[in-house]
């Protein structure tokens, strides 16, 4: 296997890995939303091995003078290395580029979870249990998101850990059905120009098995704040040919 190329990003500290781009088939025959499956190219860039977690999160308030989410101060969400809940899309993509990134395209985070050879979750195809992803967990019953990073088989082909589970993520995609006339690859797609709904990705600590398939997407009002306990945020940051290979 070649060796990852990893760096820290200098603004928030977080780790990140380079995602090479490459082709692959992104969405599934499963559910509709999901369909048709089709070809997509993405382009290089670099992606957080793990979500945004409070520490980091708290911090970026801390230069922003911003508000933090309700779930901040409550004692289940609120450990420095779990996961920052309960932000909005505005909120999660002006800590990005606070950060120096952006939230990832929703090709950008399929193709990260699962990589080229179609497999139905980030580890392959072997099906979910408890010691592989952080799922399935009760509300209200003492159920919460672990620290970021805290479930090491929940790991993608290219080293990316918790798309399975833990959060679910804000992609930068507005929401719209996949194009079904796509003989030729799409490069980098971005979703459509505008809409009501934003993309989210990825399963989470309360929901259950079949949310964590990598081909999962969930339409959500991008304002959508409360009963958040479950969102949260991955950082992107765009390749710069100068330095990066």
């Amino acid at each position: 296997m070649t060796p990852r190329l990893t760096r820290i990003n200098s603004k928030d500290r977080t780790t990140l890995i380079h995602i090479p781009g490459g082709e692959f088939i992104m969405g599934s025959d499963e559910f509709s939303v999901e369909r048709p499956p089709h070809r997509v190219r993405v382009s290089p860039f670099w992606m957080g091995r793990t979500v945004v977690s409070n520490a980091q999160y708290r911090q970026f308030l801390k230069e922003t003078n911003g508000t933090p989410s309700e779930y901040n101060s409550k004692a289940l969400y609120d450990h420095p290395d779990q996961p920052v809940v309960g932000v909005t899309w505005d909120e999660a993509a002006a800590y990005c580029r606070w950060a120096g990134g952006r939230l990832p395209r929703e090709a950008e985070w399929e193709f990260a979870a699962r990589g080229s050879d179609g497999r139905r979750y980030p580890w392959g195809d072997e099906a979910p249990n408890p010691s592989r992803a952080v799922y399935g967990r009760i509300f209200g019953k003492g159920g919460k998101p672990e620290g970021v990073g805290a479930t090491p088989g929940d790991v993608s082909p290219f080293g990316i850990l918790d798309m399975a589970g833990n959060v679910m993520e804000w992609c930068n995609d507005w929401y719209g059905p996949y194009p079904t006339q796509t003989e030729s690859p799409l490069i980098d797609p971005i979703g459509p120009a505008a809409g009501a709904k934003r993309i989210m990705r990825g399963g989470c600590w309360n929901f259950q098995a079949t949310s964590l398939r990598a081909t999962g997407r969930w339409p959500t009002v991008p304002a959508l704040q409360r009963g958040t306990e479950h969102i949260g945020i991955r950082l992107v940051v765009d390749v710069d040919d100068r330095h990066d290979e």
